[in-house]
């Protein structure tokens, strides 16, 4: 009977290896928030950049398709972004507006075009956003 005593009162390999894995994922957790804490996080603005993915024939136009990236930790609400074409006539404006855009996250969408971006000069940025 002592045997068997003495035996139950051993903890088993698995029950260390599940503490084991456990105290890992609490480390690395509190890790990562003292990690965001420190480097200021959500306190920077928003910092959206906007990049053309592709340009495509589209109907009786041409359609820009895009991507917004917001580089910082805080998130944009009604993000405002404006294309300009111009060069080979008047120039075209076009704008489009995203809901929100979270921070380190990034959103597509497209413009529509008479003419062929790629025969003028287009730029495309952000206007505005409000804070969430």
């Amino acid at each position: 009977m002592a045997e068997r005593k003495k035996h139950s009162a051993r903890t088993p390999l698995l029950e260390w290896v599940a503490a084991g894995i456990g105290l890992s994922l609490l480390l690395g957790l509190l890790g990562v928030i003292g990690w965001e804490a420190l480097r200021g996080g959500p306190s920077q603005p928003p910092a959206i950049e906007v990049a053309v993915s592709r340009i495509a024939a589209s109907g009786a136009g041409f359609v820009v398709e895009f991507e917004a990236r917001n580089r910082a930790g805080s998130a944009a609400q009604s993000v405002e972004i404006e294309g300009v074409l111009s060069g080979g006539g008047p120039p075209e404006t076009r704008s489009i507006s995203f809901d929100y855009i979270p921070g380190h996250s990034r959103r597509g969408g497209g413009l529509f075009f008479s003419r062929d971006p790629r025969q003028g000069r287009l730029e495309l940025r952000a206007h505005g956003f409000q804070t969430p």
